[in-house]
């Protein structure tokens, strides 16, 4: 047996366990996750529920705007703030949740998103059970609707807070790979893993 043939499982395996620790690493990051379609997942610790969808999104990243719908329910009464949302991004930077002046600025771009992610929308509020009614997250408001924008809602126990998320790219597009939709609440963290393909 030559030094060459001998040290090849040597290497493979140095490898393997260079790898091992990233892979060990990744479930960790998003816990308590169950993913029910191609651009929809479910964060569950058996207090807490969140599902969002992202299928525009995930189909058109040469767009500014990045839409998630997401609806979220506990066992106790919970608030979420604008400022307990931000987005990971693959390579580390952290976004927070657009702005409704930048969002209601960019009028005609956002109308062109919001229809052409019609189609593709997806009923987040169905994957709830035992539901004590819902309250809508009002961080946006739409071009063509209007209504009123507030910095948080909240929801009581066993009710479904729904709503959509934007965010807006630095660069104008979004990269390939996984995000990380994180939110923020008085006894945890919240991450749903976002993938761009």
């Amino acid at each position: 047996m030559t030094f060459r043939s001998a040290s090849a499982p040597l290497v493979a395996l140095a490898l393997c366990l260079s790898v091992s620790p990233v892979a060990r690493t990744q479930p960790r990051e998003f816990a308590h996750i169950r993913e029910l379609g191609g651009a929809l997942v479910e964060y569950n610790d058996g207090t807490t529920q969140a599902v969002a969808a992202y299928y525009h999104s995930q189909r058109h990243h040469a767009s500014k705007w990045l839409l998630i719908e997401v609806g979220m329910m506990s066992r106790r009464a919970f608030v979420v703030g604008r400022d307990q949302v931000q987005l990971t991004t693959p390579s580390g930077q952290v976004l927070s949740l657009a702005s409704q002046r930048d969002w209601g600025d960019d009028a005609a771009r956002a109308r062109a998103l919001m229809q052409q992610a019609q189609p593709s929308r997806h009923q987040v509020r169905s994957y709830f059970r035992d539901v004590n009614g819902t309250e809508a997250l009002r961080f946006f408001t739409h071009p063509a609707t209007g209504g009123t924008v507030l910095d948080s809602s909240q929801a009581g126990p066993e009710q479904v807070l729904l709503g959509d998320l934007l965010f807006e790219s630095p660069t104008g597009l979004w990269d390939r790979g996984t995000y990380a939709l994180v939110i923020h609440r008085p006894d945890g963290v919240v991450r749903l893993p976002i993938e761009l393909r």
